[in-house]
């Protein structure tokens, strides 16, 4: 009995099948007619006339030598760097977003958003390298910006390594001119008290000068004693605070000697050639625009309106369904 049953129920569905067949057999031009008017309002609304085409190129690089600020690593670092203020500057301003995309001067928050639909940086993860992709409306501008974006996020990285040996160049460069003062000062001072008492700093020169001025110098046979007893009184009245301020002269040029050679080894640091990007896979120029994605997206719009279409027509045949849903009862009660 079961299987007369089994055939019964095989039968139903078989007529069942036929009806749909039928029914939408009768509906194939309206079927038809539907998706393909799907499709064409998609590639229509889709169309450069509604929706600007981009073009999209991409590079990938590693970081190299970049030391993280936290507990991050240096590819995550590199990662933010990316993201940056400091990059959508440099990227923006140098390829005329505002201008090309007719974003107004003061909407910062738009020009931002506009790099981050333009600029994709993601992380490769099974080799670990950085990948960027850049879509602009322009091929040759997204190509360019591909190539010149790890120039302009090395230049960023090198900023934020050099800071720290800018600051302390400027101090170093204040402290200079503190000392350059203050040894033109005690110059002036020491040149007064030579001028004004006849001492020379103690120098082997100034034991030479000092000689001759005295008459001892070798040649010499006299001594001017009226010289002697006027320079002896201005050692005895001025000596100790020449004395004093030589010191200090002294004191102040080996303190600025110190600081040139700490100039001089921070200048070299910052002069120095730095790289923190290493290129893997240069980019290339690509003609082919990848959005929108006409052809995927008609596709699928023409598919869900088949199906759409389908089932619309059927549950219009209200007939069909109490028919069908009396034969899905029948079969319970049989059971």
């Amino acid at each position: 009995m079961e299987d007369n049953f089994s055939k019964k129920d095989k039968d139903i569905y078989m007529i069942d099948l036929h009806k749909w067949f039928l029914i939408l057999w009768k509906r194939k031009f309206w079927i038809l007619g539907i998706v393909t008017l799907s499709v064409l309002l998609v590639v229509f609304f889709m169309s450069p006339l509604f929706i600007t085409p981009k073009y999209k190129s991409s590079i990938s690089f590693y970081p190299n030598n970049v030391q993280p600020k936290s507990d991050e690593t240096s590819t995550r670092q590199v990662m933010l760097w990316c993201q940056s203020n400091n990059m959508v500057d440099s990227i923006t301003k140098k390829y005329e977003y505002k201008k090309r995309y007719n974003i107004k001067s003061d909407n910062n928050i738009k020009l931002n958003e506009l790099y981050k639909s333009n600029i994709n940086v993601r992380l490769d993860k099974f080799y670990g390298n950085i990948i960027v992709d850049v879509y602009d409306i322009d091929p040759e501008i997204a190509y360019t910006i591909a190539k010149d974006f790890p120039v302009l996020l090395n230049n960023i990285i090198i900023n934020e390594f050099k800071r720290p040996y800018t600051l302390s160049l400027d101090a170093v460069t204040k402290a200079l001119a503190i000392k350059d003062r203050a040894l033109d000062s005690i110059m002036k001072v020491l040149v007064a008290y030579g001028a004004d008492y006849e001492l020379i700093l103690q120098t082997m020169q100034g034991a030479e000068v000092t000689k001759g001025y005295l008459g001892t110098s070798e040649g010499s046979r006299t001594v001017d004693k009226e010289a002697l007893k006027k320079l002896k009184a201005n050692i005895e009245q001025k000596g100790p605070m020449a004395y004093e301020v030589q010191q200090l002269f002294f004191s102040l040029v080996s303190q600025r000697n110190d600081l040139q050679a700490r100039y001089d080894a921070i200048f070299v640091k910052l002069i120095e050639e730095m790289n923190f990007i290493t290129v893997v896979i240069e980019p290339f120029y690509n003609p082919t625009k990848v959005y929108p994605r006409i052809l995927r997206t008609a596709f699928v719009f023409g598919f869900l309106s088949f199906f759409a279409a389908i089932i619309f027509f059927l549950f219009t045949e209200l007939n069909f369904v109490r028919h069908f849903l009396d034969d899905i009862r029948r079969i319970k009660r049989k059971k």
